[in-house]
């Protein structure tokens, strides 16, 4: 499923304005890690953590000087804001998927930013429209794959269970 949504955008992607895979690639990498049913969660979490990553961005364009300092500042910041959302979700919304969306959005943009730290407010929203287009295709590819799965596992279970046996399973 993921070499399928990988091929349609290596295709198409460049009119979507998503020129790398890697976004798609994590995304249902997010979407896939944790061992129970996809969620909402996980989903904002990583939503929530790219934003954060946008706003991180933001203060070290327009509020503090470009400097080491600065950037470990706005790393903490950012970590600490997305550690307080799962602490207060019950990690609902957790920490690892907050973790993936601003690592996702910091690693497409900090070359971008890098090269014309002025630019910040012209190519931004660029940025993180197309982080989070990319990442939803991979989100709907982890969620059509875990259906695909949930169904073909369906159709087996019920294959391969006679009657018979089911009706000794229920009098066991």
């Amino acid at each position: 499923m993921l070499a399928l949504v990988a091929a349609v955008l290596a295709f198409a992607g460049g009119a979507l304005g998503i020129d790398t895979l890697w976004p798609v690639l994590l995304a249902a990498a997010v979407g896939l890690a944790a061992a129970s049913a996809l969620s909402i969660g996980r989903a904002a979490a990583f939503v929530g953590g790219a934003l954060i990553g946008w706003v991180a961005m933001a203060l070290r364009a327009g509020l503090l000087p470009d400097t080491v300092g600065s950037q470990a500042l706005v790393v903490v910041l950012g970590i600490l804001v997305i550690t307080g959302v799962a602490a207060a979700t019950s990690d609902l919304a957790p920490m690892w998927a907050g973790l993936a969306g601003y690592v996702v959005f910091a690693a497409y943009y900090e070359p971008i930013y890098a090269a014309d730290p002025t630019a910040f407010v012209a190519e931004s929203a660029s940025a993180i429209v197309t982080v989070l287009l990319a990442s939803a295709f991979g989100f709907a590819a982890a969620l059509l794959g875990d259906l695909v799965a949930s169904l073909m596992s369906a159709s087996t279970t019920q294959a391969t269970t006679s009657p018979e046996a089911m009706d000794a399973e229920v009098v066991r």
